[in-house]
C-alpha cells in the first residue's frame, strides 16, 4: 500500500470496515511514496517499513521479503491471522514458511513482468498459484476468478470467498451537489500495461475540434511514454494530474460527463471488477468501457455502460462521441449504473470479510 490508488483504497476500505465490526487490525506497509494514500486510516495501527514502493522487480522482491519478515514477527507476538493483499506477496510469504494465512488474489501474472525479463510472468504465475494452494482462505474479486482457480488450480469451492471492490460511500455522498463540466472526460487509475494508450491518443485526436478535455487521473510506469505521445501528436486537450488524494479524484470524476476504461484483454483483466468502475458508477457517471471481463459485459447488458470490443478502437471512440452528443443517454446509463452498484460500498464488502473471519477455523 505504498502508493495511492485502487489497491490502497481496497486495503483502507476493508481494514477500516473490519475494525468497525470489532476486529483489531494492524497494517504492515512500505514507506508511502506520497501523502495521497487514503486518509481514513488514522485509527489503524500501521507498521511502515523503511523501503519505498516502486515498480522495479528488485524493489518488489525486497518489499515482499521485508513485509513478510515483519508480518511473521507480529504474528508470533500477537497470535494474529496474516492476510496478504496480493498473490505475488503471498507466494514469497509461502516460500518464507508462512502457512494458514488469508490471501487476497486480485489478478494473475500481469504481462508487465515480461517487459522486465522474458517469461518472468510464468514465474509470477507459478508463485501466485503456490500462494493460493498454501492459503487457508482465498479472497477473489469476481465469480469468474473463482471459477478459474477452481477449474485450473483445483481449489476447493469452500476455500474461496468472493468479495468484489467497493467505493467510499461517505466520500461519494459529499459530492451530490457538484455539477458536470461540459466536455470533461476522465480516466481514473494506474498507468500500467493493461491501459490502452493508443486508444486514448486516438480518442484525444478525434476530439481536437470539439470543446473537450481528457483528464488522466493517476500515475504509473506508462506515464512518461503517454506524455511523450501526447507531445508528439501536438495534443492540447489531455491533462495529466498524477496521483491525487481520493477526495480530489472523486471531485474530478463528479465533474466529468464521461468516464473511461480503455483496457487490453488479457488474463489479468479477464477477472476484473475494477475499483474505478465502482467509483464511476457510485457517482452516477456515464461510462465507456472495453469488454475485458464478465463484469463489464454485465454492465453493458443492463444498460449501465456503453461497452466495446477491446480490439475495436473505432467503436470505443464512437461510443464517447455518442455520449457527448446525447445528454439523455448519459443520464440514463449513469443512473442505471448507480442503481445497479449501490450496494457495493466498502462498508458492505467489509461486512462480508468480517463474516468470513467469524466463520474461519483459526486452528486449521
Amino acid at each position: 500500500m505504498g502508493k495511492p490508488g485502487g489497491n490502497s483504497s481496497r486495503v483502507a476500505g476493508l481494514a477500516t470496515g473490519l475494525q468497525k465490526y470489532g476486529f483489531e487490525v494492524e497494517l504492515v506497509i512500505p514507506k508511502p511514496t506520497s501523502k495521497n494514500y487514503p486518509t481514513n486510516l488514522d485509527n489503524i495501527k500501521m507498521h511502515q517499513l523503511p523501503i519505498t514502493a516502486n515498480n522495479s522487480t528488485i524493489n518488489q522482491i525486497e518489499r515482499a521479503i521485508l513485509l513478510t519478515y515483519k508480518a511473521k514477527k507480529i504474528k508470533k507476538k500477537t497470535k494474529a491471522i496474516l492476510q496478504f493483499e496480493h498473490s505475488l506477496l503471498g507466494g514469497f510469504a509461502s516460500l518464507m514458511g508462512c502457512r494458514d494465512f488469508v490471501l487476497e488474489a486480485r489478478d494473475i501474472a500481469d504481462p508487465k513482468w515480461d517487459l522486465t525479463y522474458k517469461h518472468l510472468s510464468k514465474v509470477v504465475y507459478n508463485l501466485e498459484k503456490y500462494a493460493v494452494k498454501k492459503a487457508i482462505k482465498v479472497i477473489v474479486v469476481s465469480n469468474s476468478f473463482k471459477e478459474f482457480i477452481k477449474q485450473e488450480w483445483n481449489v476447493p469451492e469452500e476455500k474461496i470467498e468472493v468479495i468484489p471492490p467497493g467505493y467510499f460511500k461517505s466520500k461519494i455522498e459529499r459530492l451530490k451537489t457538484i455539477e458536470e463540466t461540459k466536455g470533461l472526460i476522465s480516466y481514473l487509475g494506474g498507468l500500467f500495461s493493461s491501459l490502452n494508450v493508443d486508444k486514448l491518443i486516438a480518442l484525444a485526436k478525434s476530439l481536437e475540434n470539439k470543446d473537450t478535455m481528457l483528464y488522466i487521473i493517476g500515475d504509473g510506469p506508462l506515464r512518461r511514454l503517454f506524455e511523450q505521445r501526447v507531445r508528439d501528436n501536438g495534443l492540447n486537450n489531455v491533462i495529466f494530474t498524477g496521483s491525487l488524494p481520493i477526495e480530489e479524484a472523486y471531485k474530478l470524476i463528479a465533474k466529468s460527463q464521461i468516464t473511461l476504461l480503455p483496457f487490453h484483454r488479457s488474463l489479468t483483466t479477464a477477472f476484473l471488477e475494477p475499483i474505478k468502475v465502482m467509483d464511476y458508477a457510485a457517482l452516477g457517471k456515464a461510462m465507456v468501457l472495453d469488454n475485458v471481463s464478465d463484469f463489464i459485459d454485465f454492465l453493458g447488458e443492463n444498460d449501465a455502460a456503453l461497452v466495446s470490443d477491446p480490439s475495436n478502437q473505432d467503436e470505443f471512440i464512437r461510443n464517447v462521441h455518442t455520449l457527448l452528443e446525447d445528454e439523455q443517454l448519459r443520464k440514463r446509463i449513469g443512473a442505471n449504473a448507480k442503481r445497479l452498484l449501490k450496494d457495493y460500498s466498502w462498508e458492505n464488502q467489509a461486512k462480508k470479510l468480517a463474516r468470513m473471519y467469524e466463520e474461519l477455523d483459526y486452528e486449521k
